[in-house]
């Protein structure tokens, strides 16, 4: 045990030693603040230019209303005298004199010399209260919108939404009703989203509260991406450590002195310590801010509790995974084709996390956070949601991921003891089974 301890340390202390993991954990918080302030940035200041909309009325009754929708948009679009937003600026072309299909390629042609940015015609038949064929607008009835630059779906969707809101108002007034009762009697309803009443001991009834973002999507996700950093930021470290050692020839003279086994495990519960240092210096950092912000409540001593088992689990299953791959190769190339299968496993669980957000008593999130490879991403974002999965779930869950941990290792420690003194070609898959078999 102390053979394992020594090396252990040993492989601590390499690792936070480095200019690089201190830079590393310095950086991170300023690379994710300089990303929340650059997309705060970006959403007000990014689309700011004027953006010229040629408009062809074949109605002839509703240029009028979208000029003064156009004015209102561009109102709110200021800010303490500075833009905030796009400035959509409308102009009038009369479609007489001239055919459809020319009046189109003469716009087309503005556009392509951005005297414009886009045009629209607006048909005529787009003010007749019945509908086309099945309850839908007919082809004829459509609005068509042309641009040289499809992705920019800002000014079409205002477009649509300014031609409808005229349209309904227009159909209304020769229905002789009033749009703006109209608009008073089918005004939406607020929905307040709360918790659960909670019925107290003394018999008392608490009133709900109202639910936090923070802690309904913010802090679950957050704590998943926390551990695939921590996972991230160490695990893959043993399979350099392990192919520098073979290279020049340390592992051979390690040996001698300490067994294959003993020199794995004391790898894997070095890049543990950090993984857990690294976890550690973040959450302390995030729970500082919930704190400083009033958000205490949204991070549970328990929920700390799983995250560290979890954490535990993932590093001892990723990480023997990555001595194993270590050991095997001899040189970084070599690897490479090796590491694609693992690094697919570990950010499949960030691509399902959406998923799991969104239902997580569904069946599929059930499934996924069973999976042993994905459990401690997945189960721990189910467990920081509300409801919490069941306790057979979470129980059923450790069990199996630290079951395939401790398989992990085990066959880990059989390829590290005879790939490590391995030179040559790597094995292939058929080979490392028959070494777990030996």
């Amino acid at each position: 045990m102390s053979r394992i301890l020594i090396v252990a340390r040993s492989e601590f202390l390499t690792l936070v030693r480095t200019k690089a993991f201190i830079i590393g954990i310095l950086m991170m918080p300023v690379i994710v603040g300089l990303s929340i302030v650059f997309q705060i940035f970006a959403a007000t200041h990014t689309d700011t230019a004027d953006h010229t909309l040629a408009v062809v009325d074949r109605t002839g009754a509703l240029y009028d209303d979208l000029a003064a929708a156009a004015d209102e948009h561009n109102a709110h679009g200021v800010s303490n005298g500075a833009r905030t937003g796009p400035r959509f600026l409308l102009t009038r072309v009369d479609p007489s004199g001239q055919s459809p299909a020319e009046l189109e390629a003469t716009l087309s042609d503005r556009v392509r010399r951005h005297e414009l940015f886009a045009f629209v015609e607006i048909p005529a038949r787009v003010l007749a209260s019945s509908a086309g064929a099945n309850g839908k607008d007919g082809d004829d009835e459509q609005l068509a919108y042309y641009t040289e630059t499809p992705s920019y779906t800002a000014l079409s969707d205002w477009i649509r939404d300014a031609v409808s809101a005229a349209v309904t108002s227009r159909r209304l007034k020769a229905a002789n009703v009033d749009p703006d009762l109209v608009k008073t009697l089918t005004r939406p309803t607020r929905v307040t989203t709360l918790g659960l009443v909670q019925r107290n001991a003394d018999g008392t009834i608490s009133e709900a509260k109202k639910t936090d973002a923070l802690q309904t999507f913010v802090v679950p996700f957050a704590l998943v991406y926390l551990l695939f950093l921590s996972v991230m930021a160490s695990a893959p470290q043993l399979l350099t450590a392990v192919i520098e050692e073979k290279l020049s020839r340390i592992s051979e003279v390690l040996i001698s002195s300490i067994t294959p086994f003993q020199l794995m495990v004391g790898k894997l519960v070095g890049v543990a310590s950090v993984s857990a240092l690294l976890a550690f210096v973040y959450l302390a950092g995030g729970v500082y801010v919930l704190a400083s912000t009033g958000h205490i409540s949204a991070i549970q001593p328990a929920l700390l509790g799983w995250f560290a088992v979890f954490l535990l689990c993932a590093v001892l299953m990723f990480g023997s995974v990555f001595v194993a791959i270590g050991s095997a190769c001899s040189d970084i190339k070599d690897s490479q084709s090796m590491m694609q299968p693992i690094m697919i496993l570990l950010v499949l669980p960030l691509i399902a996390a959406p998923v799991i957000l969104r239902a997580p008593g569904s069946t599929i999130a059930v499934v996924a956070s069973l999976i042993p490879t994905a459990t401690p991403f997945l189960m721990l974002l189910r467990l920081a949601m509300t409801p919490p999965p069941p306790l057979w779930q979470t129980w059923l869950s450790v069990g199996l991921t630290l079951g395939t941990a401790f398989a992990c290792v085990w066959a880990a420690g059989r390829i590290f003891r005879i790939g490590l003194l391995m030179q040559g070609k790597p094995p292939n898959l058929p080979e490392l089974l028959r070494w777990i078999r030996q």
